[in-house]
């Protein structure tokens, strides 16, 4: 995703989760699921869907891609696992208004689009101000094509003032839980690496927690060593990727792996774990 490049705001990424961090959500999505499928049944009981048997194939859909999931999260390694935890919620956000659409619309129950909140909060958690913007922006055009597609299929008139409402409503959201995000979040990230003298505190400049007094060796391939030069420099991905000719995914593919490698919880602290251990 270049959202952040496009847009020039590659100062704004936020410091990365550890793998550990995001398998536990990958996993959590996983479990909300089955809950969701539930209710989603549960409904179709109270408010008879406008197409049963899309509704029973929409569930057995969910019920596959997230017991797909359950198991590519256990197999998957520290370097894929957000991209496993991303591409499970980008496809909840096409089911969630397949959904929608197989009900006809939601009718006076607007506030079941409250429920997409959630979906935001993944993927805020999963990839910062970038996440919210992605998923705010499907959220709009996910309306557009809904109501679209409710007006030629069931003849409703398209609700311009339900679209535009209920919009505005995630852009605010996506926003605060961005912002949330990248103020809270990533200001305990950074302080914990940081003391407010400016001096690095001991976990930080060890790159992590570190039995006794030994620092793990590790062993850099020559890519590797390049994109850490680099991100010590403080270039963003975006602009690593332009450096090196290679894509952007691909970029966040090294970085994260060299998170790992390092113990580290952000760009910052495997700075200096690398720098502690000679690698840079």
């Amino acid at each position: 995703m270049r959202t952040l490049s496009i847009l020039g705001l590659d100062a704004a990424e936020r410091p990365r989760l550890g793998a550990a961090s995001i398998r536990q959500l990958a996993k959590l999505g996983t479990v909300v699921r089955w809950p969701g499928l539930l209710f989603a049944a549960v409904l179709s009981l109270a408010v008879p869907p406008r197409l049963p048997l899309g509704l029973a194939v929409l569930l057995i859909w969910v019920a596959v891609y997230n017991a797909w999931g359950m198991i590519a999260i256990s197999k998957a390694d520290d370097t894929s696992i957000l991209r496993v935890g991303r591409a499970l919620t980008l496809i909840d956000t096409v089911s969630y208004f397949l959904v929608l659409f197989v009900f006809g619309g939601v009718g006076a129950s607007t506030s079941i689009y409250a429920a997409y909140i959630l979906l935001i909060v993944w993927m805020v958690a999963y990839d910062g101000a970038e996440g919210a913007m992605l998923c705010v922006a499907i959220f709009v055009l996910g309306m557009l094509a809904l109501h679209a597609a409710l007006g030629a299929v069931f003849h409703q008139d398209f609700a311009a003032r339900e679209v535009l409402l209920w919009s505005l409503i995630m852009v605010i959201a996506g926003a605060i839980l961005a912002a949330y995000d990248r103020i809270v979040v990533g200001g305990v990230q950074a302080s914990s690496a940081v003391g407010l003298d400016g001096s690095r505190s001991p976990a930080s400049s060890s790159g992590g927690p570190v039995v006794g007094n030994a620092i793990p060796a590790v062993r850099l391939s020559r890519r590797e060593q390049e994109v850490l030069q680099l991100v010590s420099e403080g270039y963003s991905n975006s602009m690593i990727a332009g450096r090196l000719h290679l894509s952007e995914n691909t970029i966040k593919t090294y970085v994260e792996n060299l998170l790992s490698r390092l113990n580290a919880r952000n760009r910052a602290e495997a700075v200096a774990a690398a720098s502690r251990q000679n690698l840079i």
